[in-house]
């Protein structure tokens, strides 16, 4: 008994060792998935691995492995040897759709970042530094396309549920490195009268302004350009201020230099809204933001992911009160959303 025991562990052990010998896999394949145009040809009608590889110009052999794959990815489905698109891949794969969401993956930087992962372990230089604004203002402009969509529900929750918690009571917020202004805008759409300043720098305002004119929220917008770190926020401005994915870039000093810049200029009662990837105190799980930890350290100066533990110190610190968390449904594993208020 002992040893068949034993033994079953062993196997269950290797097969997750092997899934993760073969965890880079399943990147590649969505990768060149996209870069071939796989599910823009699918959705015109290349619904054969010969007619997919005609469309590609590519031998068939690959092709028809590259739609398997993507088959047992469950971004395509098969019968009788014919391919089609999932509700998903339909929606968010296909390049010509108003929500396509591959434009990162279609792209061979993530990998090229990540595979000098031991080199900056040991050095403790990042392969880039997309915290400092060049290299932002050539960064972000891409990558927010993609993460709009990805957080668009989550962020239309986030607006529900800071309405039940406030009612009507944010006549004025501040959207702080807004990027595509995805959390704010859900919230102007929820409430006309709403009045939002969104604040990046310079050349992230063009970006942000097609996105809220492509809401239809323009009237309820004004920009902010500059630096988070050196801007002026104001003084008793504001009833709240949403920090959406940009603490875990800025690393602990400067988060905490923003926090105690931020609570001036929020008026008594107002809230801070972090929206961020937390792991538990332990930094034990979950298994996203400790993964996203290690993407911080390829591509920032000081990033990290930080636990709510974390975050209630810092917070008390800078003067707020009132910590606590909001389950948001849909968004990415392991986002939580701190709120904090001043009194």
């Amino acid at each position: 008994m002992t040893s068949r025991s034993t033994a079953g562990a062993s196997r269950g052990d290797f097969r997750h060792f092997s899934e993760l010998q073969f965890a880079f896999a399943t990147t590649r394949v969505v990768s060149s998935a996209l870069q071939l145009q796989v599910f823009s040809k699918l959705a015109a009608g290349a619904t054969t691995a010969g007619a997919a590889a005609q469309a590609y110009g590519a031998p068939e052999r690959g092709v028809r492995m590259l739609l398997d794959a993507l088959v047992g990815l469950q971004l395509l489905s098969k019968q009788n040897g014919r391919y089609a698109l999932t509700e998903f891949s339909e929606r968010y794969l296909v390049s010509e759709r108003a929500d396509y969401a591959g434009q990162v993956l279609e792209r061979d930087a993530l990998p090229e970042v990540w595979g000098r992962l031991t080199d900056v372990i040991r050095t403790g230089t990042p392969v880039h530094a997309v915290d400092q604004q060049t290299e932002a203002e050539h960064f972000f402009p891409l990558l927010v396309q993609s993460l709009h969509i990805q957080h668009r529900e989550a962020a239309r929750r986030l607006a529900e549920a800071l309405h039940e918690e406030r009612g009507d009571g944010i006549a004025r917020g501040l959207d702080v490195a807004c990027g595509s202004a995805v959390w704010s805008i859900a919230y102007a759409e929820r409430h006309s009268g709403t009045k939002i300043t969104a604040q990046d720098f310079p050349g992230m305002i063009d970006t942000a302004r097609t996105f809220v004119e492509r809401h239809g929220v323009a009237a309820q917008f004004e920009f902010l350009p500059g630096d988070l770190n050196t801007v002026d926020f104001g003084r008793e401005s504001y009833d709240i201020a949403w920090l959406g994915n940009i603490v875990h870039s800025e690393g602990e000093e400067a988060s905490r230099r923003l926090f105690s810049r931020l609570y001036p200029a929020l008026r008594p009662g107002g809230q801070l809204a972090i929206i961020d990837f937390l792991p538990d105190d332990e930094r034990t799980g979950p298994l996203f933001p400790l993964l996203f930890a290690l993407n911080m350290l390829v591509n920032t100066s000081h990033g990290d992911t930080f636990t709510l533990a974390q975050y209630r110190q810092w917070l008390g610190a800078a003067g707020f009160e009132d910590v606590h968390t909001l389950n948001v449904d849909d968004a990415p594993v392991g986002t939580r959303v701190v709120l904090a208020r001043r009194p």
